[in-house]
């Protein structure tokens, strides 16, 4: 199941959170060697400070092995603010309704058939997660930044912009900015190519946001 951290609970999850920023470590500083902000191990930026949702996969050790944030395009965020050439002159996203995710990262493993398949079942709940939180909390879009490799795993999993921008240049990547409708038919392409049959995000946290929303 897929856990979400929102900024008030975010004191009673920090071992968690602590586990993911040794995740973004692995996967951006070691494993893509991106030029990120890497101290002891934990990969952090100045956007984890803007109080943002986090979506974590976690293991029953609590160790997690997958996460993405959240930020709302109502007040700073990466594709505004550190890539808005992405935009393509498209004006910069600014509405309560639409968030930005940024920080996707599924921990890598053994290549082999079974560590494959643990991946892909990863990465196929953190995006129903995400779309399920998306519904309950009336976002209706999600803006990304994400590389060109990111976005053939976005069509096998049947997650597609309705806009995309040119490719660009940053640093030893070809990245692309995207815009996805959320939608129940968007969660339920989702589903059934993933072979997901119901709800990712704790019920618990599902009805506490249902009631809230």
């Amino acid at each position: 199941m897929i856990e979400v951290v929102t900024p008030d609970i975010a004191f009673m999850s920090r071992d968690k959170i602590a586990s993911m920023h040794r995740l973004r470590h692995r996967v951006f500083k070691e494993r893509l060697q991106w030029d990120v902000n890497s101290r002891n191990g934990m990969e952090r930026d100045v956007f984890d400070l803007l109080n943002p949702i986090y979506l974590l996969a976690v293991t029953d050790s609590n160790e997690v092995e997958g996460a993405w944030r959240l930020l709302p395009t109502t007040g700073p965020y990466m594709l505004r603010n550190i890539f808005p050439e992405l935009l393509d002159g498209q004006p910069v996203p600014s509405d309560p309704a639409i968030w930005e995710t940024s920080r996707f990262a599924v921990d890598s493993l053994p290549v082999t058939t079974a560590g494959l398949r643990a991946v892909n079942r990863i990465t196929r709940e953190l995006f129903c997660g995400l779309v399920e939180l998306s519904l309950v909390f009336g976002i209706r879009e999600i803006v990304t930044v994400y590389d060109i490799r990111i976005g053939k795993l976005l069509e096998r999993i049947g997650c597609r912009p309705y806009w995309r921008s040119s490719e660009h240049r940053i640093g030893n990547t070809t990245t692309v900015a995207g815009r996805f409708e959320i939608s129940d038919q968007v969660l339920q392409t989702i589903r059934d190519i993933g072979g997901i049959t119901g709800p990712v995000l704790h019920r618990e946290q599902t009805l506490e946001y249902g009631h809230a929303a």
